[in-house]
């Protein structure tokens, strides 16, 4: 078996100097793009300078809170441990997502669930000792689950028997997604679900993939732990306080990964789409077409294929750009890939994006 991917998590002050290295080198991508207008140009410009501003802002609100509580014996540890999972949160938004204008949707559903976890700390019976245990272990699940999200991200390697399973029966996305919520129990339209309902499809999934293998201990610790589906979820497991929205975003890239990896992307179809798209942008059903035609076959031909993986995995380091993108992110997977994506009227652009999981671990120094 490979071995695993170094798992970094930056601290404060080092989350703020990711984010400024990121932000620095999307803008000098960006100035590569002719776009449609000047108006554009500062549009997307805007995106990623906000990108680093919410990084800052969620950092700040969180040290706020600290200091307000500084004197509340049973509020600042709490306040601490809120303050560390925003930090592993934002480890995910800026080394996970590479597509900055997909970040900008998870650090909107970031900021809500802030905003619901103050809210609740500030309403917090501290007088009621259930209610305190309830809310501490509540912010102690969160932040193991982002940690695992972390982890499960970073290890294809750990489900490529399965992916290579599902490119040569040729099976959909969709129908994957089917089976699955079948076998949950859950009936109707995967839409229709409730979205924790959507997590333990996803989950379930991860699971029957072998990926989860990435988070059992170290063999010869004397751990036999055996983890399952609901390690990685948290049905039942409520108030979430709108972290779900975000969840299904960390979740929904783990399971594009987990169906997607062993299909193969060449730089030649990355350069096609960038071509395409070199003046002005185009249409995402242009460029689905001439992804299409670099020879991709199977479930790659597909209009969801090409969306997801230009908005998730990049065609080779090039991604699909648009205002729109948590727009047809959400589409996707709040629908299990059975929803139809609007391919006119949209105008995307195709550029390479930076690493930021590299960026990471140039700062730790790894």
């Amino acid at each position: 078996m490979a071995s695993s991917s170094v798992t970094v998590f930056l601290k404060d002050e080092k989350l703020r100097q990711l984010a400024q290295l990121i932000r620095n080198h999307e803008v000098n991508n960006l100035y590569h793009i002719t776009f449609q207008n000047l108006g554009d140009q500062l549009e997307y410009l805007r995106m990623s300078n906000n990108n680093m501003t919410s990084v800052n802002t969620l950092l700040d609100n969180c040290n706020a809170i600290v200091i307000r509580y500084k004197d509340d014996g049973v509020r600042r540890p709490i306040a601490e441990q809120i303050l560390a999972y925003t930090e592993h949160c934002l480890n995910n938004a800026l080394q996970l997502i590479r597509n900055y204008t997909l970040r900008r949707s998870y650090l909107d559903k970031m900021t809500d669930h802030q905003l619901q976890l103050f809210q609740a700390l500030e309403e917090l019976d501290t007088s009621s000792g259930d209610a305190v245990l309830d809310f501490t272990e509540s912010i102690q699940e969160h932040d193991r689950l982002v940690m695992s999200y972390m982890r499960l991200n970073l290890n294809s390697h750990a489900s490529a028997e399965f992916s290579r399973y599902l490119r040569n029966v040729g099976i959909g996305f969709d129908e994957l997604v089917r089976s699955y919520q079948s076998r949950l129990g859950y009936t109707g339209r995967f839409e229709d679900l409730e979205i924790e309902q959507k997590l333990e499809v996803y989950a379930a999934i991860i699971e029957a993939s072998g990926r989860l293998s990435v988070l059992l201990p170290e063999q010869g610790k004397g751990d036999d732990t055996v983890l399952k589906a609901s390690s990685i979820t948290y049905r039942e497991k409520k108030p979430n306080y709108g972290s779900a929205a975000m969840f299904l975003i960390d979740v929904g890239q783990i399971i594009w990964d987990v169906y997607s990896s062993d299909h193969p992307i060449t730089t030649a179809t990355r350069e096609a789409l960038v071509l395409a798209a070199e003046t002005g942008g185009a249409a995402l059903g242009k460029l689905v077409g001439v992804a299409i035609a670099t020879q991709l076959t199977g479930q790659a031909a597909t209009t969801l294929f090409v969306t997801a993986v230009g908005l998730i995995g990049g065609f080779v380091g090039g991604f699909i750009l648009g205002a729109v993108a948590g727009f047809l992110f959400d589409r996707i997977f709040s629908s299990g890939g059975q929803a139809v994506l609007p391919t006119d009227g949209f105008i995307v652009y195709v550029a390479t994006m930076p690493n930021g999981h590299d960026l990471a671990k140039q700062i730790a120094h790894i």
